[in-house]
C-alpha cells in the first residue's frame, strides 16, 4: 500500500491564502479588477477596436453609446475624433508601466538602504539617512520641474523622477524594523553559529520586513499611478499623442461641462485601479507576513 502524498507546506499555505482571498469580498473584487487591468494592458493591440492615434474630425466629440452614440465608438470620441475606448485601453499600459517600474526601482533601492542602515548602523546609517533627509528637503514639485526642465518631458523621465523620490519611505520604515529585529534572539543565535552579515540580512532579517515592504509598495503603486496622471495632466509627463489616463484627463477638462465623458472615464479608470491596488495590498500583507505563518 503506497504512502499518502504529502502536500508541501508552502503549497498548502498558498492554497489557504487564496481560499482566504475569495472569502473576502473586497479583496476578491480587487483581484478580479487588477487581473482584468493587467490583461487589458497585455492584450491592448488585440482588443482595442480602433487605432488610438487615428483622427477623424467628422466624428469628433461623438457621445458614448448610452448617451446617443453609436456602437462603433462605445465610449465616444474625443475632440480630435479619436476613439476613447481604444485610448483608455492603451493608456492602461502607460499607467502600469510607470507604476510598476517606479515602485520596483524605488522599492529595491529603499529596502536595500533600510536594511543596510538598520543592520550596520554607525557611518552607514548616518550617510543613508542624511541622503534621505536631503531628498525630503527638496520639494517634490520643484524636483519634478528641475528634472523636466533639464531633460524634457517624457515617459522615461517621469519614471526616473518617481523612482528617485520614492525610495525614502521604504528606507525609513525598513530601517526602523531592522533596528528592532537585529536584537532578537534568533538573530543573536544565528550570529553565534557563525552566520555572515550577508546571510543574516538575506535569510533572517529581510524576510521579516517583506510584509511592511509589500504594504508600502501597494500604497506606492497606487500613488505612482496618481502622480503620473497628475504630471501628465499638467503637461509634465507623458506627451500627446501617446495615450495615458493623465493626459486624457487633461485634454478633457476643457470639455467637462459639455462632454463630461472625456474627463470622467479616465478619472474613473484611475480611481478604480488605485482603490483595487490598496484593497489587494491589505490581503497581501496578511499572506506574506512571516509572523502569521503557522
Amino acid at each position: 500500500m503506497s504512502a499518502p502524498a504529502v502536500v508541501p507546506r508552502a503549497t498548502s499555505r498558498l492554497r489557504r491564502s487564496f481560499q482566504a482571498l475569495f472569502r473576502r469580498i473586497p479583496a476578491t473584487v480587487s483581484f478580479v479588477v487588477l487581473v482584468g487591468v493587467v490583461g487589458v494592458a497585455i492584450a491592448a493591440p488585440a482588443i482595442a477596436p480602433h487605432d488610438p492615434y487615428a483622427q477623424n474630425l467628422d466624428r469628433r466629440l461623438t457621445p458614448p453609446v448610452w448617451a446617443g452614440g453609436t456602437r462603433e465608438h462605445l465610449l465616444g470620441t474625443d475632440q480630435l475624433g479619436r476613439d476613447v475606448l481604444s485610448r483608455l485601453i492603451f493608456g492602461t499600459r502607460i499607467s502600469l508601466l510607470v507604476g510598476v517600474t517606479a515602485v520596483s526601482v524605488a522599492g529595491v533601492t529603499g529596502v536595500a538602504a533600510g536594511v543596510a542602515a538598520g543592520f550596520y548602523g554607525g557611518l552607514v546609517d548616518e550617510v543613508l539617512m542624511r541622503l534621505a533627509d536631503l531628498r525630503l528637503a527638496l520639494p517634490f514639485v520643484l524636483l519634478v520641474i528641475a528634472v523636466i526642465a533639464v531633460f524634457g518631458p517624457s515617459l522615461f523621465n517621469v519614471i526616473v523622477v518617481l523612482s528617485l523620490t520614492g525610495w525614502v519611505l521604504y528606507a525609513r520604515v525598513i530601517r526602523a524594523e531592522v533596528l528592532a529585529i537585529r536584537e532578537r534572539e534568533f538573530i543573536l543565535a544565528a550570529r553565534a553559529m557563525g552566520a555572515t552579515d550577508g546571510r543574516l540580512m538575506l535569510r533572517h532579517i529581510l524576510p521579516n520586513t517583506i510584509a511592511s515592504a509589500i504594504v508600502i509598495a501597494s500604497l506606492e503603486l497606487a500613488n505612482m499611478i496618481l502622480v503620473e496622471s497628475f504630471l501628465s495632466f499638467l503637461g509634465l509627463g507623458v506627451q500627446p499623442p501617446v495615450p495615458s489616463w493623465g493626459n486624457m484627463l487633461g485634454e478633457g477638462r476643457d470639455y467637462l461641462m459639455t462632454h463630461s465623458w472625456l474627463a470622467t472615464l479616465p478619472g474613473l479608470a484611475i480611481s478604480v485601479t488605485s482603490v483595487s491596488i490598496n484593497l489587494l495590498g491589505d490581503w497581501l500583507r496578511d499572506v506574506l507576513d512571516p509572523r502569521l505563518v503557522v
